[in-house]
């Protein structure tokens, strides 16, 4: 901290006065012991504030003191002579060189003194910095730590999503389609549909959602059908004629290149070629089980299908051909077969 000039004035005259009055006690004689007592008790003030101030003690002291021991030891007229001439002699001009001394080492000190206080300065800023970004370091850990922990929960959900898939039977894997649908394209709804032969274009065989609320399978779906009938992924949007009732997107459940069923979805909020081919590669996954099914290793054979993009050959009475999975009786249908659309 900078010492302002009138506080050394004020410290080095009132060290003066202390001294010197201390002096008169002790000396007993006329002119406060100059001339007597060399080197003069004067110096311990400026050595005092040289010590303390450096430099700046130095100058301050020595013209304070020196001129209060002139004006106060001898006669006013030859007080300037007189105190020159004491000044002058070997033991003062020895007390002002240890003054100069001591004064020179206090100025390094001061100046080292500075440095590290600058240093402390930018140490200190440099800790509030890095607390500061320490904190923000721990709020990312936290958000990171969180993001982990979700990932976590994801990797549990997808391998529930896919040992369903792989192990379990066909409504089963259908189930954990559509939760896996919900879950990555956000859907309102969605379904797992299969051709019917009970008059209708398609039965559900499973279904997420507020499917039964949009209309379900008791209404014709446009995209849908268009999914059956051409054997790829389709989107509403790229359908002339599609309704608000029709699906969003559609895929099919292609097994050795016959669509056996469709995966549909409603209520997409982005309904993109990512979300499409998403949904394709979900109806991909599902075949394998629509295939055990097929082959009967779920209990069950299912019907006929037809090759994707190919029309159902007529009969001879002009109706759809039936699969071998419907029996004459029309008992327990245990197998599915593609009628016409």
């Amino acid at each position: 901290m900078q010492i302002s000039s009138k506080r050394l004035w004020i410290e080095a005259a009132a060290g003066t006065a202390i001294v010197l009055g201390a002096t008169a006690v002790a000396a007993g004689g006329p002119h406060l012991g100059l001339g007597k007592l060399s080197p003069h008790p004067v110096w311990l003030v400026v050595l005092a504030m040289s010590a303390r101030y450096g430099v700046r003690g130095l100058v301050t002291s020595v013209p304070v003191a020196w001129v209060a021991l002139a004006f106060l030891g001898g006669p006013w007229r030859t007080a300037p002579a007189f105190a020159l001439k004491a000044l002058a002699t070997p033991a003062e001009l020895g007390a002002l060189g240890a003054a100069v001394i001591v004064s020179w080492i206090a100025a390094v000190h001061d100046r080292a003194c500075h440095a590290l206080e600058e240093k402390l300065r930018g140490v200190v800023a440099k800790s509030n910095r890095d607390a500061a970004a320490l904190g923000e370091l721990r709020q990312a850990a936290l958000a990171l730590r969180a993001r982990n922990d979700r990932l976590d929960l994801s990797l549990a959900f997808l391998r529930d999503v896919a040992r369903k898939l792989e192990t379990g039977d066909r409504a089963a894997a259908a189930d954990a389609a559509l939760t896996l649908i919900m879950a990555r394209l956000g859907a309102r709804a969605a379904a797992v549909e299969v051709p019917s032969s009970d008059g209708r274009p398609l039965s559900t065989l499973a279904s997420a959602g507020a499917w039964h609320a949009a209309g379900g399978s008791e209404v014709p779906d446009t995209t849908a059908a268009e999914a059956l009938r051409s054997g790829r992924p389709i989107r509403a949007v790229d359908i002339t004629g599609a309704g608000p009732t029709d699906s969003d997107l559609a895929a099919p459940i292609v097994v050795d290149d016959v669509a056996v069923g469709v995966v549909v979805a409603r209520g997409v909020s982005r309904m993109g070629a990512a979300s499409l081919r998403d949904l394709a590669v979900v109806a991909e996954w599902l075949a394998p089980a629509f295939e055990k099914a097929r082959s009967g290793a779920d209990g069950g054979a299912l019907g006929g299908g037809r090759r994707a993009g190919e029309l159902p050959p007529p009969s001879d009475d002009g109706s759809a051909d039936i699969g071998p999975g419907d029996d004459a009786a029309g008992g327990e249908r245990r197998g599915l077969s593609l009628v016409t659309i």
